[in-house]
Order: structure tokens, then sequence, then C-alpha cells
């Protein structure tokens, strides 16, 4: 039996210095979950520039076992907003790629998108050819998914489900800002559109996926592996580690280790009763500056569900399971093979 048909709507940065390598282990994670079946990967503005992210997605899924698997270039700039003083915010946190690997990086070729296709276009044609059934799993901001809903508003109702990471369900995301996470405070426009497309929409936010974390340990465990990714992907680890130290000092928890964002969301599909849901009236802000980017997720009161539903939002995580399931799948050979799915690529 085939598995879920899955869109993965991405910003990685996996192997690219200074860059969150959480989406990259994602994709990694999906690729090796035989419960889903990946039919693309589309990239859009956000932990990187989509050029670079269409580069760092080449390289991963060749790294993985998929060369063939299309890989279409989207968004490269917020609907709204000007991408450079966020920019220069992520950098002010987070540094430059210079203070991220110690020294500064040599830029080979970039490879370019599989196809010239847009992403939104490539996302609204997968849904139509296949009503119903497909999922898009976002975890970058969602600029693709809003300019998908505004050249199609049928795309909300033909996919299956959007499986969003963003926002913050039970507390304040405390992120890029003190109420926005990335993905929502990048292009809180777009999410706001999405949240009101009318679509089947799940939502794994940051006060979850900050449960989660890829130890030194662990990259110690996934380096004694045979397998070549797991043991790059280690090496990837103890890099952020270190430089989530130097960036963090006072926060004890990057000392050791980094979270495991993006690969929770992925977990969520593939096996949805480790987290606990609940269904939640979610808002986006975009007016206030101040508070650009929150995403208020009204559940309701404790006896009386949310009046007008829109999400099914992440509540609680079973830690100990996702971890488990986690690291046995990285670490271990894909139980795919290698481009065996010849009807995914793009026309």
């Amino acid at each position: 039996m085939s598995g879920i048909p899955v869109i993965i709507d991405t910003d990685p940065g996996l192997g690219e210095p200074g860059s969150d390598i959480d989406d990259g282990l994602a994709i990694a994670l999906a690729l090796r979950s035989p419960e889903l079946d990946v039919l693309a990967l589309t990239v859009v503005n956000g932990n990187v520039d989509a050029i670079t992210g269409t580069d760092v997605a080449r390289r991963l899924v060749t790294r993985l076992g998929r060369p063939n698997l299309p890989v279409l270039l989207g968004a490269t700039e917020p609907l709204v907003r000007d991408m450079a003083p966020v920019r220069a915010l992520f950098d002010a946190v987070l540094g430059s790629p210079e203070t991220a690997s110690g020294t500064a990086a040599s830029a080979p070729e970039l490879l370019g998108p599989s196809d010239t296709e847009h992403a939104a276009d490539y996302l609204v044609r997968a849904a139509a050819d296949r009503p119903g059934e497909l999922v898009v799993i976002a975890i970058g901001p969602m600029t693709n998914l809003a300019l998908a809903i505004q050249r199609d508003p049928a795309f909300a109702a033909n996919v299956r489900e959007l499986v969003l990471m963003a926002g913050s369900a039970t507390t304040y995301a405390q992120n890029i800002t003190v109420v926005g996470d990335f993905n929502a405070y990048v292009d809180p426009e777009a999410l706001d559109i999405v949240m009101r497309s009318g679509a089947a929409i799940r939502m794994v936010g940051l006060d979850q996926t900050s449960k989660v974390m890829l130890t030194r340990d662990d990259a110690t465990t996934l380096r004694e592996t045979s397998d070549p990714f797991s043991r790059w992907a280690a090496d990837c680890a103890d890099a952020w580690i270190d430089f989530l130290g130097r960036a963090f000092p006072n926060r004890p928890e990057h000392r050791t280790a980094c979270f495991l964002h993006d690969p929770l969301v992925i977990a969520a599909v593939t096996h949805p009763d480790l987290l606990e849901w609940q269904s939640a009236d979610v808002q986006v802000e975009t007016v206030s500056e101040l508070a650009r980017g929150l995403v208020v997720a009204n559940r309701g009161l404790a006896l009386e569900p949310a009046r007008n539903p829109n999400a099914t939002v992440a509540v609680d995580t079973g830690v100990d399971g996702f971890r488990r399931l986690f690291l046995e799948r990285i670490s271990a050979e894909s139980p795919v093979e290698p481009d065996q799915h010849s009807s995914t690529t793009t026309e």
C-alpha cells in the first residue's frame, strides 16, 4: 500500500553555514518514513533565501538517494513586507555565515530548481490532480501556500490537509520576537490568508517543537552508524550546536543540544497519536509591528470548544516516543528505493 502523498514546503539550510538544520532533518525523516509518498519539495524564502534553499534541497535529496525528486522554486520575498529588515534581525540574532562557521564559506555553483514551474503553480496543479488526497507539510513561511490560494481558491478545498509549523497554541512563541515564531513573523499576511482559506489545517507550534531536541550524545550515536547521511548529519548537528552555544551563551539548552522543530511536524503526519490535539480558532496579527506574527489559538474555555474553529492545534507532545522514532529512522537506511516514483517528475 502506498503512503500518504505529501509535498513538503520548506526553507532548508542543512549544510549551509549559519543556517538551522531542522528543515533538512525533517526532509530526511519524511523520505525515510514508509507512511509517506513524498512527491516534491517546494522551496520558499525563509531561513535562507529561496535560491540558496533550492540549492540546499537539490544537494540534500541527492545525499538521500532521491536525486530526481522534484524541487520547485517558489516565493523569493514575503507577500507584503521588505525582507531586508527581517534578514537583518535574523543576522543580529544568529550572526553571519562567517560567524557560524568560523571562516567564510566557499560558494559552489548553485543548483537551480529541477523544473521551471513556480512552486505555487505546482501546488495548485498537484492538488487538483489528486483532490482530497494530497497533504502539504509547510515547515517554512507560508508564502507559497498563500500564493497557491490566491491563484486558485479551489486549492484549499482540493488538498486533504495543510500541516503547518507555525505559532504557539499554549504560550507565546518567544522565538524571533517575544510573541512571534520565525515562520509567522516573516510573512504573517501569508499565514493569515492560509488560516482564512477554509482548508483543513493542523498546526504544530513552537510550544511543542521546543520540547524535542537533538543532543551531542545523539549526534555521537548517529556518527557511529554505517549510513553516510547519518554521519554527515551528525557533523552538521555538532556544528550547529557549537554555533548556538556561541550565539546564545545565556541559554543552557543550547550548550549541548538543538531543537528538532520541523521533524516533529513530519511525525505529526506519520504518527499523529504522538501529539495531543484540540480544535481552535487561530488568528494572526498583521497590523501591529510590536506584535507582528503573533498567532492566537483560541481553544475556548475548559469545558467549551472553540466557537469558530479553523484549525486543529497541537497542545502536548509525547517527547520520548518522538525521539525514538526520529533517531531510529535517521540512523537507518531509507526504506524507499531511490527514485522509484517516476510519476512524480514535473512536466
